[in-house]
């Protein structure tokens, strides 16, 4: 699989990572035993990188990803992610923002141990937090850089202006945002700030969360227990409308051996600021397959196809959460 550099890191990453999001539970349910064997099988296909969180079943991904690269570390990049706090109480799991230098020393020790590493090769800021200022975050982190825990620096779900102060205050190595066909507000800045100033960027739901694998319909409805089921982009009056974006792309990417996911995903890789696109996997067959998905670049007919069905149904396009935790308990 193709490889491309990481910002202006030695990090070469697969132009296809494993998500683990669903590792934790937030899509439905996952089995761990399926979880660690989409880890494998991801390895098996190319995919050479694996991103997870601390807060993707509070340890639970992180535990998972351990397991499987106790036996294969020097196969496998590992990113993950800090600054989501949680605690358990009466009221049930309570989440929120927490990116000060000491909560991510405990948070960096604590995902050290959930994955079984000395060092983590890319760790990355999850949210940007209201009031938090960055040169006690990143004091921290370069502190732990320098300690030999971290190689890289990165942030996540940043907006421009969060990523001016956090490159202000210290090194920033990547930036991974949430980017497919529906959802473009980061070309605008954040894309552009990016290539110009070197930082990689790591794409995360390029599949719009399984829109475009083309197994919905208008009345797909989703479990209690799977966010997609809350999100305005599955359950608002525009769904339907989604569903026929991507009938029309079906059509455009018919000569594609992946059809339309392939079709989603280069158009992600199109973009010369893109690293790579982060697919999630509930077992091992979805993670073979994701693998798939990297096929003949995007042409220039193909792009200006997709955005003329987009043009078309402008009520499809429209910015939107996945359950963000708020900035303060």
């Amino acid at each position: 699989m193709e490889r491309r550099q990481l910002g202006n890191t030695d990090l070469e990453l697969s132009v296809v990572g494993l998500g683990t999001w669903v590792f934790g539970g937030r899509w439905g349910g996952a089995e761990d035993a399926d979880s660690a064997a989409a880890c494998h099988a991801a390895i098996d296909a190319g995919i050479n990188w694996i991103d997870t969180a601390d807060i993707y079943g509070q340890g639970r991904a992180e535990q998972i990803v351990g397991q499987v690269i106790r036996d294969r570390s020097d196969e496998v990049i590992v990113a993950t992610k800090g600054g989501v706090a949680w605690e358990f109480g009466d009221g049930g799991l309570t989440i929120w923002r927490e990116a000060s230098g000491d909560y991510l020393r405990h948070a960096l020790d604590r995902s050290l141990i959930a994955l079984g590493l000395d060092c983590i090769d890319l760790y990355q800021v999850h949210w940007p937090v209201t009031g938090q200022d960055p040169k006690d975050t990143w004091s921290a982190l370069i502190e732990l850089q320098k300690a030999g825990k971290i190689r890289h620096i990165g942030v996540s779900n940043y907006a421009l202006s969060d990523l001016e102060a956090a490159a202000a205050a210290g090194p920033l190595a990547s930036y991974q945002p949430g980017y497919h066909l529906m959802r473009r507000e980061i070309e605008a800045a954040e894309l552009p700030w990016c290539g110009a100033n070197n930082v990689g960027v790591i794409a995360y739901g390029p599949l719009a969360h399984g829109l475009f694998t083309g197994k919905m319909d208008a009345t797909t409805r989703f479990a209690e227990n799977d966010w997609r089921a809350t999100s305005e982009f599955f359950a608002d009056e525009s769904f339907p409308e989604r569903v026929a974006v991507v009938r029309e792309l079906e059509q455009l990417a018919a000569d594609r051996p992946g059809g339309i996911a392939e079709l989603a995903v280069m158009w992600v890789l199109r973009r010369p600021e893109v690293t790579s696109a982060i697919i999630g996997a509930r077992n091992a067959a979805q993670a073979t397959a994701n693998a798939g998905l990297v096929g003949a670049p995007l042409t220039d007919d193909e792009a200006r196809a997709i955005d003329a069905v987009l043009a078309a149904h402008p009520a499809a396009s429209r910015p939107y959460g996945h359950g963000e935790p708020p900035n303060r308990k």
